[in-house]
């Protein structure tokens, strides 16, 4: 987190006002949301010193997006009752839903799925939905929480993936499992590249991951 600066001895540099925002005071939002600190966002928010929808970082990320990637429910809770706008997306598409899933936080997850507007099968960045971003990311309990609350685990992405080929990009076993068990899913569908769940574990060099798949009848 930025730290207030010194200037000149120990003259403290001026608190900026609403017509004084600096790119500064927005970074420290956005950096006190990924680190979880909501004492710094309650005391920027007070003296209205940020812009709570403020966008930032390469990917165009709003600092209530920063908190649901990094899992911090608490943040979250906070923003959205500040007036967060969690309908906004990142340049790539992806909402609320999807860093939260991303990120892995469950309890994070099951806040942003009990927000009104929250599509479980939003469609962000590459054709993601959010399931396939925990299932990338080999976050069983959230991709189970999902799968729960109406993920459609039949959906594919821009590339032809489907869940359990992007559960085995990473080698989570536990995920790849929990999606092997899931009736919608046909372990022999084959991506644009025409490959399967299994090639994908064995092109990423996860071999135990590949012999289960062979084992539960790809071909």
């Amino acid at each position: 987190m930025q730290k207030s600066r010194r200037t000149g001895g120990n003259h403290r540099r001026a608190t900026p006002t609403p017509s004084q925002r600096t790119a500064l005071t927005e970074f420290d939002i956005h950096a006190a949301c990924y680190v979880g600190n909501t004492a710094e966002v309650r005391r920027l928010l007070s003296q209205d010193q940020s812009d709570i929808n403020r966008v930032g970082g390469l990917w165009g990320l709003t600092p209530v997006l920063t908190a649901a990637l990094q899992g911090h429910r608490d943040m979250v809770e906070l923003l959205v009752s500040r007036g967060a706008d969690v309908s906004l997306v990142d340049v790539y598409g992806d909402n609320i839903l999807h860093w939260a899933s991303e990120g892995g936080g469950r309890e994070t997850v099951e806040f942003v799925l009990s927000l009104d507007g929250v599509d479980v099968n939003s469609r962000g960045g590459g054709g993601w939905t959010p399931v396939m971003r925990a299932a990338r990311g080999g976050h069983r309990d959230v991709v189970e929480l999902l799968v729960s609350r109406g993920a459609d685990v039949s959906l594919v992405d821009d590339d032809g993936d489907n869940i359990l080929h992007l559960a085995c990009y990473e080698g989570d076993g536990t995920t790849v499992e929990f999606v092997l068990s899931l009736d919608a899913v046909d372990v022999n569908a084959r991506n644009s590249d025409g490959q399967t769940a299994a090639d994908v574990a064995s092109v990423r060099g996860h071999r135990q991951l590949s012999d289960l798949l062979v084992s539960r009848g790809t071909q």
